[in-house]
């Protein structure tokens, strides 16, 4: 049999990928294909899990029959498949039978002399190289490892523009689950915040999951909830009135600086897909304390405060300390601070902030 592999990192897969797998083994009449993603990547830095990455393989080439998911390196918890060379040996062993063509990219074709143990793969796998537009070939390395190079349509994209929330080149399928599974959430942020509004929101996510996790709180809700509590922040006011007029309408009474909390709310929920009622909750609630704040609201509504990447972040560190004993009494403490600095500085105190104040001291003594 003749099978074409094709590995990489497939965070997350694209059709640019199947494009170039479709073509190539067309072009070599490859029995099957065997797309081959990686638990390692080379320089270090972090995959997704490979549980998903596979199952959005296989979302993205259930329509193809001879294509298939090899899981050979995704197996490997030592870290002896990260080369090429060692899959190929382990691969060669057990599969006697195939002849195996191993699909590379044109940038990845000139640095082929510097891949470990290059002259001994290329007597186990045949390559193949599928070739972008005006990109030059070494013809040298070419010649020498004796690669067949295949010049096709390429589909322009990458999978880091994916993860960053541009989902026209994946299929639907696989932007469902995206959504569902609350994947690439850092990424698909990051291009939608101004750079200081980033930093912010990451560090609440972080300070969130860790007073989740003290307080017995689920880490993964709150972390969502964090990083999406301000994803409004990326608009203009009259986008966020727009929206508010639209769909937020009897909220409009409510002081303004809060209607960012409702549109971070909307857009968590039609933009980013998260269904989650508790996490939608702690999102719309972090501005405007109210007499129904689950747990989950607390965290949100203090980390949101207590991160430290806040210019007075300093000021709290007694009381940050609190919140992971105690988040019940570290709200309180929260809100009575945010009083104090309006007093303090002469500013506008909505009446409610007292009087949420005032309820939750009630109920903290009553120990309810």
């Amino acid at each position: 049999r003749k099978v074409m592999l094709y590995g990489g990192s497939y965070n997350p897969i694209h059709q640019g990928h199947i494009n170039a797998a479709i073509n190539a083994s067309n072009f070599i009449k490859a029995d099957e294909v065997w797309l081959m993603p990686r638990r390692y990547n080379y320089d270090g830095s972090l995959l997704l899990d490979g549980k998903h990455r596979v199952k959005m393989i296989e979302l993205a080439i259930a329509h193809l029959d001879n294509f298939k998911v090899c899981d050979v390196e995704l197996k490997d918890k030592d870290r002896k498949l990260i080369y090429t060379y060692h899959t190929a040996k382990k691969l060669t062993r057990i599969y006697k039978d195939i002849d195996f063509y191993f699909l590379i990219g044109a940038d990845q074709l000139n640095n082929l002399k510097r891949w470990y143990e290059s002259e001994k793969l290329t007597k186990l796998f045949k390559f193949v190289c599928y070739q972008r537009p005006g990109y030059v070939i070494n013809q040298d390395i070419v010649k020498q490892f004796n690669i067949k190079v295949i010049d096709g349509p390429l589909v322009d994209v990458s999978s880091t523009i994916v993860r960053s929330g541009v989902f026209n080149k994946i299929d639907e399928e696989i932007q469902n689950y995206i959504k569902v599974n609350q994947l690439y959430l850092k990424e698909r942020v990051m291009p939608r915040l101004p750079e200081e509004r980033f930093v912010h929101v990451l560090s609440t996510a972080k300070i969130a999951k860790k007073i989740a996790l003290s307080n017995n709180e689920d880490t993964n809700r709150a972390y969502v909830a964090g990083i999406l509590h301000d994803i409004a922040k990326g608009l203009s006011n009259d986008e966020i009135l727009a929206i508010m007029e639209e769909f937020y309408p009897s909220k409009l009474k409510e002081d303004s600086f809060s209607y960012h909390a409702y549109v971070s709310e909307y857009i968590a929920l039609h933009e980013f897909g998260i269904t989650d009622k508790k996490i939608l909750k702690a999102i719309r609630s972090h501005c405007l304390a109210t007499k129904n704040m689950s747990k989950l609201d607390k965290i949100i509504y203090c980390a949101d405060k207590l991160e430290e990447s806040r210019p007075f972040a300093s000021t709290l560190n007694d009381i940050r300390k609190i919140a992971y004993d105690d988040i019940d009494r570290c709200f309180i403490l929260v809100m009575k601070d945010q009083y104090d600095h309006y007093i303090k500085n002469n500013k506008y105190v909505n009446p409610r902030l007292l009087k949420m104040i005032e309820f939750y001291e009630r109920k903290l003594v009553d120990g309810r």
